[in-house]
């Protein structure tokens, strides 16, 4: 079980705690959880993102010019269904 307490309950249940063992192992978990990076995994997370974003308008923007090599229609369907990418998607990065 999991619970989401502030670091200021947490001092608050560490001082009423007797048995000197929990409170070292509570301590232990509080600095640990201090001492994490979380940049990385935003940074990391945001570089994932731009990549996917990327593939998509170029799959998008090689459809176009495909529906335009053959004559087609360049509609929010169309380049969906060319490029693989979805319609919401297409409609996220496209202005017809």
């Amino acid at each position: 079980m999991r619970l989401t307490l502030s670091k200021k309950e947490v001092l608050t249940i560490l001082t009423q705690i007797q048995d000197p063992h929990l409170q070292e192992k509570i301590q232990k978990q509080l600095d640990a959880d201090e001492k994490r990076d979380r940049s990385k995994k935003s940074l990391s997370a945001q570089k994932a993102t731009k990549i996917r974003s990327d593939r998509a308008k170029a799959k998008i923007q090689n459809a176009i010019n495909l529906l335009r090599i053959e004559n087609k229609k360049v509609s929010y369907y169309a380049i969906a269904q060319v490029s693989g990418v979805s319609y919401s998607t297409v409609k996220k990065y496209v202005n017809l």
